[in-house]
């Protein structure tokens, strides 16, 4: 098998209910595992993602140790690393069927799903700092090589910045391949606590975890 299809879900009922045709499509394109990993969600989240899943656990909740715990029952040769509210567009596809084994590791150009400009202009403002620093996030739909991923020991046991902190590492071994097309993103996380608080949050967490704040003492500020 050539691809494993990783997911963390923490009540996330509604998110598998939408996505539940697109997972599947997905992983029938791909000819791929799908691997979903739940942190004890107090939802339907569990029966609604065996219905999708090739392979289910559960844990305590934790993003990093869930991504990792999927990883170390991967099968595929490149890990996917998917939020269950995030799907790729046809490009992207493509392009994901066209890795070789040159490649290392890449992720997508975001584009949030929805029309208003403000969402947009921050799709390109994401975009751009991706493509001049070399990092993503996990809408952004991280792929790295089975090899590479187990080199580097996975994920970092952190509560927040696990996927910027795994990209800071990536990076220092070789360049990302920033794909062409479009991991398409749900903009909830905006509408709910707000656009520009929710911007401005993000910089600030961002900003102190770059001078050397603990990622866990940053997680009680997120929330």
């Amino acid at each position: 098998m050539k691809f494993s299809i990783i997911i963390p879900t923490l009540n996330e009922e509604q998110a598998l209910n939408t996505n539940q045709k697109s997972l599947i499509a997905l992983k029938n394109k791909l000819n791929a595992e799908i691997i979903i990993v739940d942190g004890k969600s107090d939802d339907n989240s569990a029966p609604l993602a065996k219905l999708v899943a090739d392979k289910f656990y559960d844990q305590s909740p934790s993003r990093s140790g869930q991504l990792n715990k999927g990883a170390s029952h991967a099968s595929g040769d490149y890990l996917i690393f998917l939020h269950v509210d995030t799907y790729i567009n046809l490009r992207g596809l493509e392009e994901i069927l066209s890795i070789d084994d040159d490649f290392n590791w890449g992720f997508f150009k975001i584009r949030l799903d929805d029309s208003q400009l403000k969402y947009k202009f921050l799709s390109y403002c994401i975009n751009l700092r991706s493509k001049i620093f070399s990092y993503s996030t996990g809408d952004q739909v991280l792929i790295i090589k089975k090899d590479l991923f187990d080199d580097i020991k996975g994920y970092l046991d952190v509560n927040l910045m696990e996927d910027v902190e795994i990209t800071y590492r990536l990076k220092k071994i070789c360049k990302p391949i920033l794909f062409e097309g479009n991991a398409i993103s749900s903009p909830r996380r905006w509408k709910k606590n707000g656009f520009f608080k929710t911007i401005l949050q993000m910089r600030i967490l961002r900003m102190l975890y770059h001078f050397g704040v603990c990622a866990n003492k940053l997680s009680k500020l997120y929330k």
